[in-house]
């Protein structure tokens, strides 16, 4: 009896300590800053993440302040529109602590950054946080870590990646107020030296933890099980997608479906209605090709080479820019006019909506790319793809977004022509997707972001980031093999792809009806001379032609579905003789053109060039061929910033060409 006389206080201390030390947290004391974007579909999962975050704060809040108005869930996308910076944090860190007190209550003590895509439970975080001491500077957050040192992050912490945590956005980060007025003062107080930061973000998470650890004299991301990757019952926050978040009005089966496609237009895209402009050089017809040709490209309709020089084997288009060690903008811009000729004038390509420019390193999954247009309209939404920053925190307002080339970007057909008219390159070797960028602000349109798409390999990502179904595309084939690249991550989802766009299911008996023709495809014929002849003019003065079509074309032909025997078959296609007159690929259509540096912009084919291509079947390397082989020619890629974030010498020198005051 004694005994328990002495234990009870003790007990009474332990059950009351929590309540004593932890003051309780009212919900309106959370702020939350959404990272938007406008595009309609991103706009629409901002707003509904808003006002769920909203009708939770004003239930919660209904006993203590009935009245208070829940004004404190901002969207970058409203609160910043004209801010291209918005989405990296760091450059609106100040606008936002100025709109937090501007608010009608200005009793936050935590900023909450978090995604459109996030899933916040307000009533969870509110319990949680309140066991946290908000008059400290504390940085609480999902950690994510590299497994290697890697361009996207600078190369930092090459000596032990793994030593160095920074959070998952869509986990959400949790901020309190007094480290949120520090970091404040440290990017606006002029007499102290500012933290080192790069004129490129790449990625917010990882760049705005680096500035708030201040090389190890500021603060460090401190882990909480409450914020999660993946939906737990016990999660504040979780960047999961829900289960039924796979439908929309488009009424496709889940499996076919983006995992974010609510919202979704009810015209889907097909991959028929894509144009992938491959660009590639000389050096790489016998090494990245073949790589090409046995995965994505296996599953396209509409498919050109761009090179450097004329190849009947693949058959590549010769554009008249000569390939450079540096940026490419001359040849990429001759390439979209290529293609915006074609598409002008060949009128069995009416049905094509969008335009993808890849590298011949890129690796991709054609059905996630459609899935994914399929939430965008082609006549709203004209720029997509992995977004990149440049000078986000000038002065001078010269910074600017720009959709990163290698792992691909997507340009709406109806801004092309727009785009040919206005964009020039500074020079010929400036970066070609910069200039893109900055050429398409100037017409008043900005990159929509999405983080399917990939500028480096998986290895490069911490696994969190990867979305198994939804990922469109990654980059490079350094220390990799492209065709296992492909088939982990894409080749089970195209296949099934191809095979219902092949063989839809026929209605009433259970059966298909397959597209697909064993036949033979006819070679293509090209767009005429006398046809290409006319459009300089027609670019000249701006004038909109009505599509024509131009002899026969193939490029409605279906194929065969790819299968086990396609090894097999290649092979017995390369011991046939040249002259065999088989097509090298069954159902396989292809353009063979040459254009010329006239000014007239001719396009020529001979007999002796359409026959190679129909004969000649491709050599794929081994995988073995694929890791070991060193790549001479590397810079050959839609220029985005890795010559320039390793090279800082080249950025002094480039500097005069990127900013779009300056062209």
């Amino acid at each position: 009896m004694y005994r328990v006389a002495l234990l009870l206080p003790v007990l009474q201390l332990l059950l009351l300590q929590p309540a004593s030390v932890a003051p309780a947290l009212a919900a309106h004391e959370l702020s939350f800053l959404v990272l938007s974007q406008p595009a309609r579909f991103n706009a629409a999962r901002a707003h509904q993440l808003k006002r769920s975050i909203v009708d939770q704060i004003r239930e919660l809040d209904q006993e203590i302040a009935p009245n208070r108005p829940a004004d404190s869930v901002f969207l970058t996308h409203e609160l910043f529109p004209e801010q291209d910076g918005a989405w990296a944090i760091t450059p609106i860190l100040g606008h936002i602590r100025a709109a937090m007190l501007k608010s009608t209550h200005q009793t936050a003590r935590w900023l909450i950054v978090c995604e459109e895509q996030s899933h916040v439970n307000v009533s969870l975080l509110a319990h949680h946080l309140a066991n946290e001491d908000y008059r400290e500077k504390l940085f609480l957050g999902y950690p994510l870590y590299d497994r290697e040192a890697t361009i996207i992050h600078h190369f930092a912490f090459f000596k032990n990646p793994t030593s160095f945590l920074y959070p998952y956005l869509r986990a959400g980060i949790a901020l309190t107020v007094p480290l949120v007025d520090h970091l404040v003062q440290l990017l606006s107080d002029t007499g102290t030296p500012r933290p080192p930061l790069s004129d490129f973000f790449i990625d917010a998470a990882h760049e705005f933890a680096l500035l708030v650890w201040q090389r190890g004299e500021g603060v460090p991301l401190q882990p909480r099980r409450y914020l999660c990757a993946k939906a737990l019952p016990s999660c504040a926050i979780h960047g999961a997608a829900s289960p039924d978040h796979g439908t929309s009005g488009t009424g496709r089966d889940s499996p076919d479906r983006h995992d974010d496609s609510t919202g979704c237009t009810d015209d889907p895209t097909e991959v028929d209605q894509i144009m992938f402009a491959v660009k590639t050089c000389s050096k790489y017809h016998k090494d990245r090709v073949p790589a090409l040709k046995q995965t994505w490209t296996r599953y396209v309709q509409h498919l050109r080479y761009f090179s450097d020089v004329d190849d009947p084997t693949i058959p590549t288009i010769a554009t008249s820019v000569p390939n450079s060690s540096a940026g490419h903008c001359a040849k990429t811009l001759e390439i979209l006019q290529l293609i915006g000729d074609e598409l002008r004038y060949n009128g069995s390509l009416q049905a094509i909506r969008w335009v993808m420019l890849v590298d011949d390193d890129t690796i991709l999954s054609t059905s996630a790319l459609a899935r994914f247009l399929s939430c965008y309209d082609p006549g709203r939404d004209l720029y997509l793809g992995e977004r990149y920053g440049y000078h986000l925190l000038g002065a001078d307002g010269g910074g600017y977004n720009y959709v990163t080339g290698g792992g691909g970007i997507v340009l709406s057909v109806a801004i092309l022509d727009a785009l040919q008219r206005t964009c020039e390159c500074p020079s010929a070797s400036s970066p070609d997707d910069m200039i893109l960028a900055a050429c398409l602000q100037r017409l008043g349109i900005r990159p929509i972001h999405s983080p399917l798409f990939h500028q480096a390999r998986p290895s490069d990502y911490a696994p969190e980031l990867l979305d198994r179904r939804g990922t469109v595309s990654f980059h490079k084939h350094w220390q990799i093999d492209p065709q296992q690249v492909y088939n982990r991550w894409f080749r089970q989802q195209d296949e099934h792809y191809f095979a219902r766009q092949s063989c839809p299911p026929r209605h009433g008996d259970g059966g298909t009806i397959c597209k697909h023709s064993t036949e033979p495809v006819r070679t293509a014929e090209l767009l005429r001379p006398s046809a290409l002849g006319s459009i300089a003019a027609g670019s000249a003065n701006g004038s909109v032609r009505e599509h024509a079509r131009i002899g026969p074309s193939n490029e409605d032909e279906h194929r065969r579905p790819p299968s086990q025997n396609d090894d097999r078959h290649q092979q017995q296609q390369q011991q046939q003789p040249a002259s065999s007159g088989q097509p090298k690929e069954p159902g396989r259509s292809w353009l063979g053109m040459t254009a010329s540096t006239t000014p007239e912009r001719e396009v020529a084919v001979t007999g002796a060039a359409a026959a190679a291509a129909a004969s000649s079947p491709p050599t794929v390397p081994s995988a073995e061929q694929h890791i070991t082989r060193k790549h001479l020619c590397a810079s050959n890629e839609l220029q985005s910033n890795g010559e320039l974030l390793v090279g800082r010498q080249n950025l002094q020198e480039s500097a005069n060409l990127i900013k779009h005051t300056d062209l």
